[in-house]
């Protein structure tokens, strides 16, 4: 019984020689990080940039896929007005025009109102000889026909007419137009023939735009900064009450567009301001050397559902 006692009293002796140790043991600190150490933080910012940089990229691997599915040769500009966000180009170059150049036609046109060297309530006269054939109803009036300037101006818009487009362009002259185009910034836009002039072409004349000057226009409109706020409504009134709406509005049904469409042998165009609930979207897509013509308009329609939802 001793002999137990005594084993027990060692070890709890022993117990409390480890405990008083452990309670005086110094603290050892930790080591100060090597002077070329950080701490990886994340601005808020540079945040924000990436993930909109990340929002392009994801835009551009759908717009290529879509644009790789048949051999037409898109050419697309998309642009947030409302975001810090630089807009995504694909494929920009001057194309053939078709009846986009309209937008700049209208845009001079306004231009000159502004400075009081026209009036919109001013009226022309249609003549045998300003009649063409193509897009428009102005072909169908009477020679003759007094009609004022803010009803040409508005159907070379809703219905591109071809008519109204050559009637105004000869009240502005070509020089005036392309210089409003050059002033403007539009470098890639020309205007070299009036509408269905086939002389012109045959001669190697055409008239081209691209993609980026479009839509640096629709930017400018949508912020009112083209002409004036007032001339500026008047425009986009005009674009809203586009009739071809094959492309973007039939994808987009539940949107409300303003937009201007081209078209000629091999070629289809659309492209404006889009307004939705969620965001507002500045879309210009042009194709050339078409496949066939639904299958450009359906990729087109694919490529504006994609963009809205991106």
């Amino acid at each position: 019984m001793k002999k137990i006692f005594l084993i027990l009293l060692f070890i709890i002796l022993l117990l409390c020689l480890v405990a008083y140790k452990l309670a005086h043991q110094p603290i050892t600190k930790s080591a100060p990080p090597p002077a070329d150490y950080t701490t990886t933080t994340i601005p808020s910012q540079f945040s924000h940039d990436n993930i909109e940089h990340l929002d392009n990229l994801k835009l551009e691997e759908e717009i290529t896929q879509l644009s790789n599915k048949d051999s037409t040769h898109y050419s697309v500009f998309v642009a947030y007005p409302d975001k810090n966000r630089e807009p995504y180009i694909y494929q920009s170059s001057p194309m053939c025009s078709a009846s986009m150049i309209k937008v700049f036609i209208l845009a001079s046109l306004m231009e000159n109102i502004k400075n009081g060297k026209i009036s919109l309530d001013d009226y022309m006269t249609i003549h045998t000889a300003d009649k063409v054939g193509g897009a428009g109803i102005l072909v169908g009036y009477g020679s003759g026909t007094n009609l004022p300037i803010r009803q040409i101006a508005k159907l070379m818009i809703t219905e591109s007419d071809n008519t109204a487009t050559n009637m105004l362009i000869d009240l502005l002259g070509m020089d005036t137009i392309n210089t409003y185009m050059i002033q403007n910034g539009y470098t890639d836009s020309k205007l070299q023939r009036k509408m269905m002039d086939f002389k012109a072409i045959n001669e190697g004349k055409e008239n081209y735009t691209s993609v980026t000057d479009l839509g640096n226009f629709f930017l400018k409109l949508y912020h009112h900064e083209c002409i004036n706020y007032e001339l500026d409504e008047l425009m986009l009134k005009y674009l809203k009450e586009q009739t071809d709406t094959e492309c973007f509005p039939t994808a987009l049904p539940y949107a409300t567009i303003a937009h201007k469409t081209g078209e000629l042998t091999g070629i289809y165009d659309d492209g404006g301001i889009i307004y939705t609930t969620d965001k507002n979207v500045v879309l210009v897509i042009m194709s050339d050397e078409y496949s066939t013509r639904n299958n450009a308009i359906h990729i087109m329609q694919e490529m504006a559902k994609c963009v809205v939802n991106n």
